[in-house]
């Protein structure tokens, strides 16, 4: 296992932020790469090489973290990491567009975490054409339309979002009663993620636990607050409530706290931002589950690393996740957003 993983440096850290900085602000308008600049340098572990990292909008902690780990990762080995955000979640054409000013600009290895299972096929033909890796990092790309539109994804990095929502269904059998009533409150209808979140869940409760509704709450803390409290009215019976976001989990607590049902609710949320572990430390919700999107970063550039030394690399590397409680918060938070002591990932690539 690498201590990039485990530990940031101070130079890890202080890129990041100027990679979140310039980003942020690069989504009032001016929507510019970030870190570093292309320059000369030959690919390959040990050897340089330059990464384009393509990834949604870096004001959600959670993609934040990925590229947190991803310059972190980029700075151990060595590489030059250019990073790029969506203004939005569903901001398909601008993302596509800071897609293509990279892929003129020349790198030896993409990175990419679409908006849409489609929207960065296009920009992609001309790199997979040239035979430059591309690792498709959390959304998988639709290969069916990849394939017809002659783009080859080299490999994908992330987590397989059913067996997190199954981990969401065992977390929450150990804090309800069987045949507890619980709520489903999901994000975006039509998001993949968010659908296999939910089918994790429920084949995990099924029989055991009774789902008596499912809401679309769009990833939005507010929205996902507000589900909540009209479902916690409707059927004071609730016992629990699953979803598939650290964000609206947030939210989701926040209405069971404001109905006084505290410890009476259950809130079982995916991500395991830093958010939802400090809530657990204290007392609030009581379990999460940590997919860790900064391991994803980290284990997407050792994929680049690996595919520009010329190394084969397997097709497909899920990034584990952990049911996080009372009894590992505190380790969680401490060593957030890397994986606590005792989680150890060896890099897959190697």
């Amino acid at each position: 296992m690498t201590t990039i993983i485990r530990k940031r440096t101070a130079g890890a850290a202080a890129a990041t932020a100027t990679i979140l900085a310039l980003a942020l602000a690069g989504c009032a308008g001016a929507g510019e790469p970030t870190g570093s600049e292309p320059g000369a340098s030959e690919p390959g572990a040990g050897g340089g090489g330059k990464i384009a990292f393509v990834i949604k909008p870096l004001d959600n902690t959670y993609f934040g973290a990925m590229a947190e780990g991803a310059q972190a990762a980029a700075d151990e080995a060595g590489v030059e990491l250019t990073v790029v955000a969506a203004e939005n979640v569903t901001d398909d054409s601008g993302q596509a567009s800071k897609l293509n000013a990279l892929v003129t600009a020349g790198y030896d290895c993409y990175v990419v975490n679409p908006t849409s299972q489609t929207n960065l096929l296009t920009g992609l033909v001309p790199v997979s054409e040239a035979g430059t890796p591309i690792v498709n990092l959390d959304l998988p790309i639709d290969l069916d339309a990849a394939a017809d539109a002659g783009v080859d994804v080299t490999t994908y990095v992330g987590t397989n979002n059913e067996t997190a929502g199954a981990a969401g269904g065992e977390a929450m059998l150990g804090l309800v009663d069987e045949g507890s009533q619980v709520a489903l409150i999901g994000g975006l209808v039509a998001d993949p993620g968010n659908i296999a979140r939910l089918a994790g869940f429920e084949k995990a409760v099924e029989g055991k636990l009774e789902i008596t509704q499912t809401v679309a709450a769009d990833f939005d803390k507010a929205k996902a607050k507000s589900a909540a409290a009209t479902i916690l009215i409707a059927n004071p019976d609730i016992k629990g409530f699953f979803t598939p976001s650290g964000d609206m989990a947030m939210g989701i607590q926040q209405a069971v706290e404001e109905a006084g049902k505290t410890g009476e609710v259950a809130v079982v949320g995916i991500d395991g931002t830093k958010d939802q572990l400090a809530d657990i430390v204290a007392g609030g919700q009581p379990a999460a589950i940590e997919q860790f999107p900064y391991l994803m970063g980290v284990q997407s550039v050792q994929a680049c690393v690996a595919a520009m030394g010329g190394a084969d690399i397997p097709d497909n590397v899920e990034t584990p996740v952990l049911i996080v409680d009372k009894d590992n918060a505190q380790a969680a938070l401490d060593a957030f957003p890397a994986p606590p002591e005792g989680f150890d990932v060896p890099n897959p690539f190697e």
